[in-house]
């Protein structure tokens, strides 16, 4: 059944005005604000690394600043920061975040894509105000995901946030073989050296938990719902938003940027193919 035309423009109208606040939020939020505050876990985690003390701290709170959650390669390369000033390291650290941002949004510019660029663009914009990595985590995924390099950029970014590595259920569904054991085993490589550090007291507490998380049933539920139909919809134009969906449902912790996983199913058929 056709909607009436008025509907219709109605609809785009109401779409366009949320995308247009959200990004407007964002834009507010981040020149406002840029604190880089997600970047002192980094910082802190590189001077522990620096003064030979415990990379992983034991007992500390979901949301305390000094908690570390990534695979220790990622603080040893934050090491070098620690050697500038901290004005210093922050403007950079903020120029390669903004940077990330932009190469992470060329694939959606090339297909013109105007309203994914307007609603994702500001959202990456303000997660870099706080100096979170992900914007090179999306950057890493968007630009090499269905590349060759594509187990690579899929293991970096679940030795930083873990559960992108649900990403690698596309390689299965497609029967990639070679490419699924490869993200698999690079993923496992980038943790394993998380066991020389002591784990037996670090919390795994997601904190104030603002997804399905909350009621398990559901969240497993869904969670099986999402990794059944990427297995499914793999093969066709749908498999990395199916794929990325799945990420997303399945974040113990869902804030509003976790939205961009998204991106990666945002482009015509034609942009996803394997180089």
């Amino acid at each position: 059944m056709n909607l009436p035309p008025l509907a219709v423009r109605l609809a785009r109208i109401v779409v366009l005005a949320v995308i247009i606040a959200i990004g407007l939020f964002n834009l507010f939020q981040a020149v406002t604000n840029w604190t880089l505050s997600d970047a002192g876990a980094y910082w802190q985690a590189a001077m522990r690394l620096r003064e030979d003390e415990p990379l992983y701290v034991a007992g500390a709170s979901a949301n305390a600043p000094e908690i570390y959650r990534y695979a220790p390669w990622f603080a040893w390369a934050t090491v070098p920061f620690t050697f500038l000033p901290v004005a210093l390291a922050g403007a950079v650290w903020s120029v390669m975040l903004l940077g990330a941002s932009a190469l992470a949004l060329v694939p959606l510019w090339q297909a013109r894509a105007w309203l994914l660029v307007a609603l994702f663009g500001p959202i990456l914009v303000g997660i870099s105000a706080v100096g979170n990595v992900h914007p090179l985590l999306i950057a890493a995924l968007m630009l090499g995901v269905d590349r060759r390099s594509g187990p690579l950029a899929v293991a970096l970014a679940a030795s930083l946030k873990i559960f992108p590595l649900l990403l690698a259920l596309v390689y299965a569904g497609r029967r990639q073989w070679i490419r699924l054991a490869a993200t698999v085993v690079l993923a496992a490589a980038l943790w394993a050296p998380a066991l020389a550090y002591d784990l037996s007291e670090y919390t795994t507490d997601p904190g104030q938990a603002t997804s399905l998380y909350e009621v398990p049933i559901i969240y497993f539920v869904l969670g099986g719902l999402g990794v059944g139909a990427t297995l499914a919809l793999a093969a066709t134009r749908w498999g990395w938003l199916a794929g990325s969906a799945t990420v997303v449902l399945s974040l113990p912790r869902l804030l509003l940027y976790d939205i961009t996983y998204l991106m990666l199913g945002a482009l015509p058929a034609r942009q996803r193919r394997v180089t």
